[in-house]
């Protein structure tokens, strides 16, 4: 099984760097029923990424700048999953901030697997590295629903690929064009000494908690919008506490946050690993009215929705899709630092199924996705929801940030903050 990596994956590729690598990760604990042999949970991983196809492949580049899957000849899933064991939860995030700042091998297939176990009540967690130019969020969650009891089954792996002709139509160009001018026209200077925004390559940080999904249900049936509204409300609150405890909420009225749309749906086209564009979205950090934030961001996202994803900075993954493979191979390495001018923060929000999973019989009880980094932005931001929680997830270089205790504090009386202002808006409990 062989196919070719668009030209948004090669660009994932030649982004990679030490300092800020691409890899999506992902947090997932589980209770189980009885004590943990951590070597058997790795054997029922390794089993099961045996099967996977896409997991036994590399990606191999041409002189001409593209790449394809391949299979590894020396490929072996004892090489990609790995046991560890850790006392305390402070010890454990400190595994997972390690690993996840570490690069992938790009010379055998770009993924790990990590077996944690030691965690507080007998569970056990898996820590989840694939490579972004293996696939989006989507095609991530895909991927790894393979490795649960059951659903593995249901989630078939990537078809036969679909030949692309490379041959751009006039409508092509023009739409090419629009995109690039529209992501020109969104580019600004950084601003100075923005704490979102950092040079520093000092070791990262991955933080998570954990919110009740009815009590984001309460504002949203409150207020209006979407679920993703008021989660990007709640970390706009967050990052408005983060800037006035350093002295920083004057250096600007808003924050510019990346969000990823899915086209997987809308391309038809299951093969390819990444299908993503994005709404550029200002979270309003200067608004100290917590409802007022959440109306405009409602109403920024209505707009985004009713334009498309297609304009605004946020289309730049659209627009990385229409450039040869070459020129990806040449510029990806510089264009990878022109992330501050068109936008501050990455915001993912990762779609899990609602039913319930388990691995080797131990039901799944979290799932924090992590997000990458780009360079010169100080932390990447991922929600996830599962059944009835809400997780969110800071990866970050930003030792102020790197409170668990104060993301759990200041995301709680975000939420209160919401619920308080029901009498405001004239609504019933």
């Amino acid at each position: 099984m062989t196919d070719h990596l668009s030209p948004l994956d090669i660009a994932f590729l030649a982004m990679e760097g030490n300092a800020n690598p691409l890899h999506l990760g992902a947090v997932a604990t589980f209770a189980p029923a009885t004590a943990v042999h951590p070597a058997r949970i790795a054997s029922v991983l390794c089993e099961r990424a045996q099967e996977i196809p896409r997991l036994r492949q590399r990606a191999r580049t041409s002189l001409l700048g593209g790449a394809r899957w391949v299979e590894d000849p020396g490929f072996a899933p004892e090489d990609h999953v790995f046991t560890h064991h850790v006392r305390g939860r402070e010890r454990f995030t400190t595994l997972v901030s390690h690993l996840m700042a570490q690069p992938l091998d790009l010379a055998r297939p770009p993924w790990e697997l990590h077996v944690v176990t030691g965690l507080a009540g007998g569970r056990f967690a898996v820590v989840a590295k694939l490579h972004h130019s293996l696939c989006d969020g989507m095609k991530a969650v895909a991927l790894g629903l393979r490795l649960f009891d059951d659903s593995r089954l249901s989630i078939p792996d990537s078809p036969k690929p679909v030949q692309r002709s490379v041959v751009p139509s006039l409508r092509g160009i023009r739409d090419t064009i629009g995109i690039a001018s529209s992501v020109l026209l969104n580019t600004r200077p950084p601003t100075l000494h923005s704490p979102v925004l950092t040079a520093s390559t000092r070791p990262r940080r991955v933080v998570m908690s954990r919110l009740d999904l009815a009590d984001v249900h309460r504002i949203r049936r409150t207020h209006g919008g979407t679920v993703n509204d008021v989660l990007l409300a709640l970390v706009t609150g967050a990052l408005r506490h983060w800037l006035s405890a350093h002295d920083s909420a004057g250096s600007s009225s808003v924050v510019r946050a990346l969000i990823p749309v899915n086209q997987r749906s809308r391309s038809g086209d299951a093969a390819r690993g990444n299908q993503i564009s994005g709404f550029l979205v200002s979270l309003p950090v200067g608004s100290a009215d917590p409802a007022d934030r959440l109306r405009k961001i409602r109403a920024q996202m209505e707009a985004a929705k009713a334009a498309g994803p297609d304009r605004g900075a946020g289309a730049l993954p659209l627009l990385a899709d229409k450039v040869p493979p070459l020129v990806h191979r040449l510029a990806a390495p510089v264009m990878g630092r022109c992330a501050p001018l068109l936008f501050d923060t990455l915001v993912t929000s990762v779609p899990l199924p609602s039913v319930p999973l388990s691995l080797d019989g131990a039901a799944l009880c979290e799932m924090y996705p992590v997000a990458p980094v780009a360079p010169g932005h100080a932390v990447g931001i991922a929600l996830s929801v599962y059944r009835s929680s809400v997780h969110v997830c800071l990866n970050t270089n930003q030792t102020w940030m790197s409170d668990a205790h104060w993301l759990d504090g200041v995301l709680r009386r975000e939420v209160a903050s919401l619920q308080d202002t029901r009498e405001l808006v004239g609504l019933p409990r």
